[in-house]
């Protein structure tokens, strides 16, 4: 989970939105292969992608773990709680 703060600047449709995705999210990021969040975010930088927003490794155009978004703030939400979380 993201912490408190980021996740209250959410519109309610944007927190319910990344609740349906966290969990998946989080198995996801857990299987990436990287070494920690950082690695993460370096390696499945935020895009946009024909108007939905997503985390993709530079060059693709494939969603990771599926997870597409008209809302950025909801995949810098995920984005952030990985980098927050990922190897504790």
């Amino acid at each position: 989970m993201v912490d408190v703060g980021t996740f209250n600047r959410l519109s309610p449709d944007e927190q319910s939105e990344y609740q349906r995705h966290a969990d998946k999210f989080v198995r996801a990021v857990l299987k990436s292969g990287t070494q920690d969040g950082y690695d993460f975010e370096e390696k499945y930088p935020n895009q946009n992608i024909n108007g939905m927003w997503c985390l993709a490794k530079s060059g693709s155009t494939e969603a990771f773990a599926g997870i597409k978004s008209s809302s950025k703030a909801v995949i810098e939400a995920l984005l952030t709680g990985a980098v927050q979380n990922y190897g504790r």
